[in-house]
């Protein structure tokens, strides 16, 4: 939602996973923010923009992504690492819920009033079992105003 020709409220829904075996990330949250344009003019072609917000989510990481030794376990010591008790839990993935903070940079390209590409990149910090986690995010989207 447009506030004005520089300022604007952003609600983007981010649903994010990367990497392979037990070095994984995943994450998913939506991040209520205000946005910052360089624009002068309402017709201008590119229009920079910087901003922020904060992620209301979680994020959740394998034990090797963290840089931290994987859990071994011994089925016949019968070791519960679930709650439920339906024996799905992985104990080399640890996830939690939160509120993240997180910046967006980028360039809006405006072919006309009703139509723009976005190209940017946004910034995340993650703190999971005393590891700092820093997710760099590059994005391309599209995005249609009445």
């Amino acid at each position: 939602m447009d506030l004005g020709a520089r300022w604007a409220f952003r609600l983007p829904l981010e649903v994010g996973v990367g990497g392979s075996g037990d070095s994984t990330f995943s994450e998913v949250g939506v991040t209520p923010g205000l946005l910052y344009r360089w624009r002068d003019d309402a017709a201008q072609r590119w229009v920079p923009y910087f901003g922020g917000g904060l992620k209301l989510g979680a994020a959740g990481a394998g034990r090797e992504f963290l840089g931290l030794p994987l859990v071994t376990t011994v089925q016949s010591l019968d070791l519960d690492f679930d709650d439920d008790g339906d024996g799905e839990s992985d104990p080399n993935f640890e996830s939690r819920l939160g509120v993240f903070p997180e910046v967006w940079a980028g360039v809006e390209w405006h072919p006309n009033r009703w139509f723009a590409l976005n190209l940017g990149a946004a910034y995340t910090y993650v703190r999971l079992l005393g590891t700092n986690v820093h997710l760099l995010h590059e994005r391309v989207g599209v995005r249609f105003s009445l």
